[in-house]
């Protein structure tokens, strides 16, 4: 008897039903050790039509025990966009552990995504230890940086020719997503937000509401163009009979230098405040912007796991900064479909053909790593001294990283 299916016996796995959607929603809070409001449940998953068909979940008799959603996007990539297939709301009961129930449903819903013709996957992981046995690599980072604003002096002022206001709802439901797609345009990792997702971000989070604890906004203008904006909250602190509040930024988005100096100034000079909070992407010109960095603290955290979902629209579904031509073998236990030799070929525009080939591979890579360098965050030579590439023709691994420099990834996703 095969161990697995052992496990599994009683365990049926399907979507939930629109009828179902308030227990879907109880057993995911549950999942995450919470208490789902019914109140909220209108607001949950409205980004999207019939999300109930979205999901794939585990049943042990009428109760649900595992959950999962996917969400379709559009993501940045290097010098495109890309579709996405978004997975959230992972959970399985704390009394249906270890039984493989997350293993079949996230094998399930990655052939869902496959079926649907998406190139790529990617999820936000409560659980950093998790997802690479399903062939998801780390594709960026963020940080959780902490500003201490006693004498957060810039070591240079950078010319700044615009002003902040604060922002009404109505003022940011306008400026917002303009900020938002201009900032996406020359940025690596950022998810394109529909009308839907910035309904939802306002439900949920409520800028200035973003949240049930309220939150200021302020826009940059120079002129009538808006040109960046920041919402954040203030945690009341007293020590001594003396204010050292927390500025807990909740988003700060800036389309130009100028703007994010700007916002970045107004925050660490807030009155009785001792320190700025921000879970930002790794890419910040904050450290440079410093007079003195150790004002500032970096807390490192993976971010965006992306998962190759059809090696050849991903491959050429993206640019590359130098033309080359390699034949890579990927690996995969847990999707095979994606197994193959594929050779890549890259013109000196950096666009890429790619197609399935008998020839020998001049590179070993398991599916995870290619996720892993898909976006630019990371050498593929820092993962060959790991263990996790085996080059067969030396010279390769370094003209992948010519091919595919690390940049700036943004990465830090919210609607996920």
């Amino acid at each position: 008897m095969n161990p697995q299916s052992d496990r599994l016996t009683g365990i049926e796995f399907r979507p939930a039903r629109e009828h179902e959607r308030l227990r879907f929603s109880v057993a995911e809070m549950k999942g995450f050790s919470g208490h789902f409001l019914p109140q909220e449940g209108e607001l949950e998953y409205h980004k999207i039509d019939d999300p109930m068909k979205h999901t794939v979940c585990a049943f042990d008799g009428g109760d649900i025990v595992g959950t999962t959603l996917w969400e379709p996007y559009e993501l940045t990539v290097p010098g495109r966009k890309s579709d996405f297939f978004g997975v959230t709301g992972v959970t399985v009961a704390p009394t249906h552990t270890r039984r493989g129930i997350l293993r079949e449903m996230m094998r399930r819903i990655l052939i869902d995504g496959r079926d649907a013709g998406y190139p790529i996957a990617g999820l936000w992981a409560s659980e950093s230890n998790i997802y690479g046995r399903f062939g998801f690599g780390i594709s960026g980072e963020t940080v959780v940086a902490k500003i201490d604003v006693r004498d957060a002096r810039f070591r240079v002022l950078p010319k700044v020719a615009g002003e902040i206001r604060f922002a009404d709802v109505a003022t940011m439901e306008k400026v917002a997503p303009v900020v938002w797609n201009r900032t996406a345009e020359k940025t690596v990792g950022m998810m394109l937000r529909t009308k839907a997702d910035w309904d939802w971000i306002y439900d949920r989070r409520r800028i200035p509401g973003f949240g049930k604890r309220r939150a200021f906004c302020v826009v940059y203008r120079e002129g009538d163009e808006a040109l960046g904006y920041a919402a954040y909250r203030i945690e009341h602190k007293m020590e001594a009979m003396h204010s050292c509040n927390t500025v807990r930024v909740i988003e700060l988005i800036a389309a130009t230098t100028a703007a994010e100096a700007a916002l970045w100034r107004f925050l660490l000079d807030i009155d009785l405040t001792g320190e700025v909070v921000h879970h930002h992407p790794k890419k910040s010109n904050l450290l440079w912007l410093l007079a003195d960095p150790r004002k500032l603290s970096f807390e490192p955290y993976d971010s965006l796991w992306v998962r190759i979902l059809d090696p050849i629209k991903a491959l050429t579904g993206r640019t590359y900064s130098a033309a080359g031509q390699i034949v890579i073998r990927l690996t995969d236990e847990f999707c095979p479909w994606t197994q193959g030799k594929y050779e890549l070929c890259v013109d000196s525009n950096g666009r890429a053909t790619c197609e399935e080939t008998g020839q020998d591979p001049d590179v070993t890579l398991p599916v995870a790593s290619l996720g892993a360098i898909y976006m630019g965050a990371h050498y593929l030579a820092d993962l060959q001294r790991a263990g996790r590439v085996t080059e067969h023709k030396s010279g390769t691994v370094a003209q992948i990283d010519t091919m595919i420099p690390t940049s700036g990834v943004h990465s830090f996703l919210p609607e996920l």
